[in-house]
C-alpha cells in the first residue's frame, strides 16, 4: 500500500544563505553558501511574486481557456524550442507534447521549430542560439546544456527587442541580469526546481535509511544543475551521517555512468548510489547487474519518467522525485498566451512545477493514478510507461 508519509509536496523557503524545508518528515538544511556554483543565482522564491506563481500553478492544473479573440495574432507566431533532445529521459519529449497540445487548445496560431543537441554538446547548442537570433523568432524557449556555458549567447537573445525568451529547466535567474525584465531578465525561467528536488529526496533518505552507509555520487556536467541536484544532496547525506566515498561526473550520459559504476561500486563496496538523471540511473542499474550488486545497492531516480517507473515496478530503484512532466510544457503555452494578451505582469519571473517523492511501496495502480494527470497530454503519443 502507498505510504503517505513518503509523498512530499514541499514549498522551499530561503532564509539568508540556508535552504530549509518543513514537512511531515524531519527538516533538513542545505548551506547555499557552501555551493559556489549557485552563488550567482536567485532561488525562485527570492525574486518571484509568489501570488503570481501560485496563480500560474492553478492555471496549469485547470483546463485550457482559449486566447482572447482580440489578442489572436493575425499571422502565426514563430516559436523556436532549443533543448537537449538527445536524452534517454522522456522528460523533454513530454514537455514538448504538453506545449504543442496546450497551444492548440489555447487556439494560438503558431509555427514551431525545434533544435536539439546532446546534454554536453555545448557547441551544437551555441550554433542553434546564434541561428534563432539571426532568424528573429517571436518566442525562443531554451533549455541550456549548462546555464553558465550558454549565458552570454542567451543574454544576447534576451536583449533583442523583438524576441521573448523563456529559459527552460532553470527556475534560478542569474543575478547578473538584474531583478526584473526591465533590468535584463527574460520573460520567465521555468523548471522543476532542482534544489527543491534535492530537498525532497534528502528528506526521504533521512526518514527512511540509517546513516551508517557508504555512498557514491553521480553528477552530470560541472555547473549549476549538478550543484543543485548533487552537491546539495551530498550535504544532506553527509549531515545525516553517511560516508560519501566516491564522486563522478558522467555528463548526464548512460554509458559514462555505466563505466564509472562498473569500476567504483565494487571497489568501494557502496551501499548507496545517488544519481542526478534518468539516463545515468539506467547506466548505474545495468552496471550493478553486471557485477551482481543490484540487490545490495540503493539507487534513486530523478524525474519519475517512464523508464524510472518501469525500474521501480521491477524493484531496481527504490525512490524518485516525480514531476508532472507535461506541466512544464503547458506552462510555456500559458505564458505565451498571457504575453499576447498584454498580461505579462501576471507571468511569474521564475516558475517551479509541482513534484513529489514516490517510492517502491506504491502499486502500479497508484502510480497510474498520478500519471493520469502528469502525462495527460503526452500519453496519447508516448503512453504512460
Amino acid at each position: 500500500m502507498l505510504n503517505r508519509k513518503n509523498l512530499f509536496s514541499v514549498i522551499a523557503g530561503i532564509v539568508i544563505l540556508t535552504f530549509i524545508a518543513t514537512a511531515g518528515a524531519a527538516a533538513v538544511e542545505i548551506d547555499l553558501e557552501g555551493i559556489e556554483e549557485i552563488e550567482g543565482l536567485y532561488m525562485y522564491d527570492e525574486i518571484t511574486d509568489m501570488d503570481a506563481h501560485e496563480a500560474m500553478r492553478e492555471r496549469v492544473r485547470e483546463d485550457a481557456v482559449p486566447i482572447a479573440e482580440d489578442a489572436v495574432p493575425e499571422e502565426p507566431i514563430e516559436v523556436a524550442m532549443i533543448y537537449p533532445a538527445l536524452d534517454l529521459s522522456d522528460s523533454w519529449a513530454r514537455g514538448y507534447q504538453g506545449f504543442i497540445h496546450r497551444m492548440d487548445e489555447l487556439e494560438i496560431p503558431y509555427d514551431m521549430a525545434t533544435m536539439g543537441s546532446g546534454h554536453a554538446q555545448h557547441d551544437v547548442q551555441r550554433s542553434h542560439l546564434e541561428t534563432v537570433l539571426v532568424m528573429e523568432y517571436d518566442y525562443v524557449i531554451v533549455g541550456p546544456t549548462e546555464l553558465y556555458v550558454q549565458q552570454d549567447a542567451i543574454q544576447e537573445i534576451v536583449q533583442h527587442p523583438d524576441i521573448e525568451v523563456i529559459v527552460w529547466n532553470y527556475s534560478t535567474p542569474l543575478k547578473e541580469w538584474g531583478e526584473s525584465r526591465e533590468e535584463g531578465q527574460p520573460l520567465s525561467w521555468v523548471a522543476f526546481d532542482h534544489l527543491n528536488g534535492a530537498q525532497m529526496l534528502g528528506e526521504y533518505i533521512v526518514e527512511n535509511y540509517d546513516p551508517d552507509k557508504t555512498a557514491m555520487m553521480m553528477y552530470g556536467v560541472p555547473g549549476s544543475t549538478s550543484a543543485m541536484r548533487g552537491y546539495a544532496q551530498k550535504q544532506i547525506m553527509e549531515n545525516h551521517g553517511m560516508d560519501v566515498v566516491y564522486e563522478h561526473y558522467a555528463d548526464w550520459d548512460r554509458e559514462l555512468a555505466y563505466n564509472a559504476t562498473l569500476d567504483a561500486a565494487p571497489a568501494y563496496e557502496v551501499d548507496f548510489i545517488h544519481s542526478t538523471s534518468t539516463a545515468m540511473t539506467s547506466g548505474i542499474i545495468s552496471a550493478l547487474g553486471e557485477v551482481g550488486m543490484q540487490e545490495d545497492v540503493v539507487v534513486n531516480g530523478w524525474g519519475g519518467g517512464s523508464e524510472e517507473l518501469e525500474y521501480m515496478t521491477e524493484g531496481l530503484i527504490e525512490y524518485t522525485v516525480f514531476r508532472n512532466q507535461d506541466d512544464w510544457g503547458v506552462v510555456l503555452a500559458e505564458m505565451i498566451k498571457l504575453d499576447l494578451e498584454g498580461r505579462t505582469d501576471e507571468i511569474p519571473l521564475a516558475y517551479s512545477g509541482e513534484m513529489q517523492v514516490i517510492d517502491h511501496t506504491m502499486s502500479e495502480e497508484e502510480i497510474n493514478e498520478l500519471l493520469e494527470h502528469g502525462f495527460r497530454y503526452s500519453r496519447e503519443e508516448m503512453g504512460l510507461f
